[in-house]
C-alpha cells in the first residue's frame, strides 16, 4: 500500500490487484485480518474497505462453517499456490454464496500473508476492471 494511500495497491506478486474484476484481498495469516482489499471485493460482498480493514476472514464465513475453515487453516501449508478450494462465504446483508479460492502466500508488510482471489459461482465481473 502506498504510504498514506487508502487505495488498493495496483499489483501483488506481479498479479493485478486494484483493478482485478474478482474480489481479492490479502490477510494475516496469524490474525486471519484483512490488509488489504481491492474494490471488486467492496462491491460483491458489501463491505466498505473500512468496515473490511476492521475484520477478519471469519467474519465473511457462515457460522456453521467456521469450525471446518480453522481446522483446516490452522496448520501451515507447502508455499506457492494453492487452487480451486471450494468454500461459502456470506456478504453483509447475510446471503451466502459458494466461491472458488486460489490464494498464494507471501510476506506482507512484514507479516505472514496470504493473497486471495475468490471467484462466485454465479457473481458478475466489476465492470472496466482488468485481470
Amino acid at each position: 500500500m502506498r504510504l498514506g494511500s487508502v487505495v488498493p495497491e495496483d499489483y501483488i506478486l506481479g498479479i493485478p490487484f486494484a483493478t482485478s474484476p474478482y474480489p481479492m484481498w490479502v490477510y494475516d495469516r496469524e490474525t486471519r485480518a484483512f490488509l488489504e482489499v481491492n474494490e471488486a471485493a467492496v462491491a460483491a460482498y458489501g463491505f466498505s474497505r473500512a468496515e473490511f480493514m476492521k475484520m477478519t476472514l471469519l467474519d465473511i464465513r457462515p457460522v456453521e462453517d467456521i469450525p471446518e475453515f480453522l481446522r483446516q487453516t490452522d496448520h501451515p501449508r507447502p508455499m506457492g499456490q494453492s487452487t480451486a478450494e471450494k468454500w461459502r462465504h456470506k456478504t453483509k446483508n447475510g446471503t451466502v454464496v459458494p466461491v472458488f479460492i486460489t490464494s498464494w502466500e507471501l510476506i506482507y508488510r512484514g507479516r505472514p500473508a496470504e493473497l486471495v482471489l475468490a471467484r462466485w459461482e454465479s457473481a458478475p465481473l466489476v465492470r472496466g476492471a482488468s485481470v
